[in-house]
């Protein structure tokens, strides 16, 4: 009988050891970072250069003890070619560009990148996250820049959607194959099109 109740009487600091490492577990969290585009045009030379920025308050990264911060930060745009040649899919992915990173850098930690990666850099004395790349494509079509992972354009920016109309055949929406996967970027708001010139 004492047994018994020295385990019920034991029992609730158990379980609260038990649960302590899934409550307290560390999850890093990246600040939102909002495009701009800071030439936007509807149409764009082979040579021209596409110049995007981003910053976001340092103060809103939550890292965990010991984690690369490249890591959580990272985020990159795919560069999709639109096209209606494709069952089912309306854009290639294309990797014929040629990248500038004035602020912040590349990331290679992906096993099938296929997109223009960045890391932003720590402004110490902005105490901000900044990057500015600039993407020149260098073959004529139309294209979408689509965001990879968490990052998004600004919406209260021109984002050229009329370029996209006689490919929108997927109910305003962007589907590609990447690395034998098919994706999909659902809505066209947050996406920027761009048509490049012979």
């Amino acid at each position: 009988m004492k047994k018994n109740l020295k385990f019920l009487l034991l029992a609730p600091f158990l379980m609260a050891i038990l649960c302590e490492s899934d409550d307290d577990q560390c999850r890093s969290i990246s600040p939102e970072f909002w495009l701009d585009v800071e030439n936007i045009s509807d149409n764009y030379n082979t040579d021209e250069i596409i110049w995007i920025s981003a910053e976001a308050n340092s103060e809103l990264l939550l890292g965990c003890p010991g984690e690369d911060m490249r890591q959580v930060l990272r985020d990159g745009l795919f560069v999709l070619k639109l096209t209606n040649e494709l069952e089912n899919l309306n854009a290639l992915v294309v990797q014929d560009y040629d990248v500038i990173y004035e602020f912040g850098s590349e990331y290679d930690g992906s096993y099938c990148s296929e997109y223009v990666s960045y890391v932003p850099e720590y402004l110490d004395n902005e105490l901000v996250y900044k990057f500015r790349i600039g993407i020149s494509i260098n073959q004529p079509g139309d294209y979408c820049l689509a965001m990879v992972r968490n990052n998004y354009f600004n919406f209260e920016q021109e984002n050229n959607f009329e370029i996209f109309e006689p490919y929108n055949t997927l109910d305003n929406n962007v589907k590609f194959n990447r690395c034998g996967n098919t994706y999909i970027r659902y809505g066209y708001l947050d996406r920027y099109f761009l048509s490049i010139n012979p």
